[in-house]
């Protein structure tokens, strides 16, 4: 497979301490590691949310820790997707419209937003909430509302999304909704990095990176998502966790 991301000794205030790893074009990655160990942190610096202190971020063929605020920002928007525990929808807007807001942002041409409305409109009816096009954000479930957030982020046809803890809020119901919704994507070709403290999502991953005190301190590899071995997957991630000190 081709590299799409790497990430070479990666420093920021301590809490990362020379992190080095990469994601293949195509992978679905889970991180995992107790609170306080740099999850989170890890994620927003390898996407350029906030600024490491040393060390290098390699997307392709750009180098994002030297990018210019303005950089960043326009990579973020055109090449990658983001999907958080906190889903950041706009009260004042509906659903459709939530998910029409990085497409406003990139390009404000009429000929392009009526592209992206199309759009939007397919991915809603991919992920099961095309008939809550209308409605409020206050008018769905968290299952519902989360999935309107994949939806948003897959707009721009992203290189890579980044989920910080998306199934952290949910219900075991709407978590697997969810979790089905990012299979589908991984199955189309988008790369996922993923944040999760639940085993049983970083068991549909392929592969499972542990951090702790800011170091990657174990990987796990699965391999390709298959329902017939989720059992077996489920098992195995916590064998591994326990040996880890999970």
């Amino acid at each position: 497979m081709k590299v799409l991301m790497k990430v070479n000794n990666l420093c920021k205030n301590n809490i990362l301490k020379d992190v080095s790893f990469s994601v293949d074009e195509g992978e679905m990655i889970a991180i995992m590691g107790p609170s306080g160990s740099g999850k989170s942190t890890l994620l927003y610096n390898v996407s350029g949310m906030d600024q490491a202190d040393s060390g290098e971020v390699w997307l392709g063929d750009t180098e994002i820790v030297q990018l210019s605020e303005d950089d960043k920002a326009r990579l973020r928007l055109t090449g990658m997707g983001f999907v958080f525990q906190q889903m950041n929808m706009l009260s004042n807007l509906n659903i459709l419209d939530n998910i029409l807001l990085p497409s406003v942002h990139a390009d404000k041409s009429r000929a392009f937003h009526a592209k992206q409305k199309e759009k939007a409109l397919q991915l809603m009816e991919q992920f099961g909430i095309r008939y809550l096009a209308d409605r409020r954000i206050t008018e769905v479930s968290g299952g519902q509302l989360q999935r309107a957030c994949i939806c948003r982020s897959m707009m721009l046809s992203p290189r890579i999304l980044f989920a910080d803890e998306p199934t952290g809020a949910l219900n075991q119901t709407a978590s697997e909704e969810v979790l089905r919704a990012f299979l589908r994507i991984n199955a189309a070709g988008t790369t996922i990095l993923m944040v999760t403290h639940d085993s049983r999502v970083a068991a549909k991953c392929q592969r499972i990176l542990y951090i702790l005190d800011g170091e990657i301190r174990g990987e796990l590899t699965l391999g390709a998502y298959s329902e017939a071995e989720i059992t077996n997957r489920q098992q195995k991630t916590a064998d591994w966790l326990k040996m880890m000190g999970w």
